[in-house]
């Protein structure tokens, strides 16, 4: 599965197939739990074994991104690691023997440093607007690794390699007796689902539901795509309607429009993302060498611009009108007001050439102040620039 080259949902249909977005939407997002069972090859440019080796490798020096846990109790750090701030590392060795002995290895916020899981993470985030963070587990023996537990976001499971049982237990473990989960790894009796998912398969779990994951004394591999959509506590105390119909979420701002402010859009629930950003972080991005340079673009009209973020443009005042204000993921930036004809032909998800923003705003705009006003753009932090 690759995110790179998908448009719109099409990535998530992969992801779910044979399951639809629509359908996952409607039945399964934010209530219950959802199987799907996959090629085996489904999630194979994702990450490997081979990847995760380099991984490791690369970034021995950075304990803080990994866990050991057997049995649902953490293991002392100390006992795979150099903590100390001036050496802090990880012991491969170390590591290696615990791992032979039936830890489970996490390996945190993979996402930062492995493209593809890049790539997929920056996908949930824009379509489900929060968010969103990627971390691979490894296990050999037949011992858990974490305890039944349950989270406080959505979470999706990606099986890469090999085989584990996964246990659902619902919101509640009221009268679960887990005596044999901690002693022999014994999964509790009355798991609403019980699966052993292998490599392709995904496993769809909601918030607050509880769950346990039991290796099969094989190598297994999967990753945990964590989503925090944003709760009704961010505008009003109300789930927010994302994927509600049109109608329904017009109903939704205007029953909060009488309550709140003047100036808000009719369409509350957009003008929140925009305004906000949601429950999405902004990942960093750099755009050396030319964003350090005075003009902070590159030369010619061979690159590629894109918004970082759902923007909204107000009028700021002025005797004539003559600024805007662009708002954008929880920021507000004064422009001229010339800027919104370059906001209006750019995208967050699609980059645009230069060239084609030049065309399009012709006979109001030269190219000199096009670039101007892109370079603005890129000095306020809220465009991405592509070659």
């Amino acid at each position: 599965m690759d995110s790179r080259s998908d448009s719109g949902s099409s990535w998530l249909s992969a992801l779910l197939a044979p399951v639809s977005p629509d359908e996952f939407l409607s039945r399964y997002w934010a209530r219950q739990p959802l199987f799907c069972r996959g090629s085996a090859d489904r999630f194979a440019t994702l990450l490997s074994w081979t990847v995760l080796n380099e991984l490791l490798a690369h970034h021995w020096r950075e304990p803080r991104r990994f866990r050991l846990a057997r049995q649902g109790r953490d293991i002392d750090p100390a006992s795979y690691s150099d903590v100390a701030a001036s050496h802090a590392r990880i012991r491969a060795s170390d590591v290696t023997d615990q791992l032979r002995r039936g830890a489970t290895l996490s390996f945190d916020a993979i996402d930062e440093l492995h493209e593809p899981l890049t790539r997929l993470s920056e996908s949930f985030e824009t379509f489900f607007r929060g968010d969103t963070q990627i971390n691979l587990y490894a296990a050999w023996r037949a011992l858990h690794g974490l305890d039944l537990h349950r989270d406080d976001q959505e979470v999706f499971i990606l099986h890469l390699e090999g085989r584990k049982r996964w246990l659902l237990y619902g919101s509640s473990v009221d009268g679960v007796d887990r005596t044999g989960l901690s002693s022999a790894a014994v999964p509790p009796a009355g798991a609403s689902l019980d699966q052993v998912l292998e490599a392709g398969d995904l496993l769809y779990i909601p918030r607050g539901c509880y769950h346990v994951a039991v290796p099969m004394n094989e190598p297994v591999l999967h990753l945990t795509v964590g989503v925090k959509p944003p709760r009704g506590m961010d505008v009003a105390g109300r789930e927010l309607p994302y994927f509600a119909p049109p109608a329904e979420r017009l109903g939704y701002a205007e029953e909060l429009r009488r309550a709140l402010l003047d100036g808000l859009s009719s369409d509350l629930v957009e003008q929140y993302f925009c305004e906000s950003g949601g429950n999405s972080k902004t990942r960093p991005s750099f755009n050396l060498p030319w964003s350090a340079t005075p003009e902070g673009l590159p030369a010619g009209n061979g690159f590629l611009v894109r918004l970082k973020g759902r923007s909204r443009v107000v009028a700021a005042g002025g005797p004539d009108g003559e600024a805007i204000e662009v708002r954008c993921r929880g920021r507000r930036c004064r422009f001229p007001r010339s800027m919104q004809w370059i906001i209006e032909q750019l995208d967050e998800k699609t980059p645009r050439p230069i060239s084609h923003l030049i065309d399009a705003v012709a006979g109001r705009l030269d190219e000199g102040m096009v670039r101007t006003l892109v370079g603005m753009l890129l000095k306020h932090d809220l465009i991405a620039i592509h070659e």
